[in-house]
Parts: structure tokens; C-alpha cells; sequence
């Protein structure tokens, strides 16, 4: 399977997508099945996103074989930090970023919420991160922790879901260790809801004190 990068400076670019059940390379582990968002959804998000990727860094969280962070460097993106459990996969994000010539990014290889935490600990810096865990996830306590948990690092956060599934409209950050820094939020916001087809995408932004957020759905 492969996907085709949708806009910015790559283009019609192909990435090699995750391997297909009865891959020659053996059987799929739970671990290494992954569901590259959509081209109509992911064209939907990055016309939402214009304007907030250029200079930015970025997080992927969940990443699969890299498609929205490496979407996010074409269309302007400084850096983008890959945080994927998965070898399998980590090995597909390499060889996408050699496909395409990009030495822009670092792989974390490790469970998501975990490296969040650590994140955390040292006082890494982001400016978008996508959030993108299998859809059953959500349904799930540990789905709402990991965007408590990514609401708590980054100022602005994609989630990707069902599009049957209802977002919260607000999470309350709850990641230990407690923030230090005065510019973390207490709380983010859902400020906007896009379906397209099954998927759709939900954007949290910091909300600081009683400064009042406008929402569209």
C-alpha cells in the first residue's frame, strides 16, 4: 500500500505505506497496523491548518508510517518529532523521510502517552501535534488520557476519530508532572470539528485564564 503526499513542496510524492495483510514478510502484528488518514480528510485538515505549519514544529503522536508529519513538513514544517511503538513502522518513517530527502525529523520509538510524560519531564517544545490512535482507542479511557496528555504539552492538537464519534468539547490537563511553566493551560478547548467520509478531525487549543475561545463546528 502507499500513500501520496496531498500538497506543499512534496507533492504527489509516494510514501511506502503500512504492509498489507499476508505480506510476504510475514504475518501483521497488532502492533504494526496502522490507517494512514485519508487523502479527502487530510486535504480537509491542511487547508484548516494553512498558515499555522510554516516555522513550526511538530509532533506526531501515534504516527503510523509518518503521513501527517511528513504532510506537515511539506507544506512548511521546521521539524517533526515521530513518536511511533511500533520497529516495524519506525522502519517505514525512515525510509519515507530517505524517500523524500528529509533529514527534518527525529523517531521516537516508545508508546505514546509514555513519551508524552517524558516530554514533559524536559520541557520539550512543540507547536502542532497530531493525534492520531486507532479509532477504538477513543472509545476507551486511555484514549481521553492521551489528549489530556497531548493538550498538556502542545498549544494546538489534531485529533483524529470516527466521524460517529463525539469529541469533548474541553479536556482538562491531568498528566503528571503538573505543568510548571506559567504558559501552560489549565484546559484546551475544542475550537473546531471537520469530518470528511468516516474520519473526521478535532482541533484543542490552550485555553489560558478566562480568555474567551470562539468555536465553529
Amino acid at each position: 500500500m502507499s500513500v501520496r503526499i496531498s500538497g506543499g513542496v512534496f507533492r504527489g510524492r509516494v510514501l511506502t505505506g503500512p504492509p498489507r495483510a499476508g505480506s510476504r514478510r510475514g504475518p501483521i502484528q497488532a502492533a504494526d497496523r496502522t490507517r494512514p488518514s485519508a487523502v479527502r480528510l487530510r486535504k480537509s485538515l491542511f487547508t484548516v491548518l494553512a498558515g499555522e505549519l510554516e516555522g513550526a514544529r511538530v509532533l506526531d503522536l501515534c504516527a503510523g508510517v509518518g503521513t501527517l508529519g511528513f504532510e506537515a513538513l511539506s507544506r512548511g514544517a521546521r521539524e517533526c518529532v515521530f513518536v511511533e511503538r511500533s520497529p516495524r513502522l519506525g522502519r517505514l518513517i525512515e525510509r519515507n523521510a530517505a524517500r523524500l530527502g528529509t533529514n527534518a525529523f527525529e523517531l521516537v520509538a516508545g508508546d505514546a502517552l509514555g513519551e508524552l510524560r517524558r516530554f514533559l519531564e524536559a520541557r520539550r517544545e512543540f507547536d502542532v501535534a497530531f493525534l492520531d490512535p486507532p479509532w477504538e482507542t477513543w472509545e476507551s479511557e486511555g484514549g481521553l488520557e492521551l489528549l489530556r496528555g497531548a493538550v498538556s504539552l502542545v498549544p494546538l492538537v489534531v485529533a483524529e476519530h470516527r466521524s460517529s464519534w463525539t469529541a469533548p468539547p474541553s479536556v482538562v490537563v491531568r498528566l503528571e508532572p503538573e505543568p510548571q511553566s506559567r504558559t501552560r493551560p489549565a484546559s484546551g478547548v475544542k475550537t473546531r470539528t471537520t469530518a470528511a467520509g468516516d474520519g473526521a478531525f478535532s482541533l484543542y487549543r490552550w485555553a489560558k485564564g478566562d480568555e474567551r475561545v470562539d468555536t465553529q463546528t
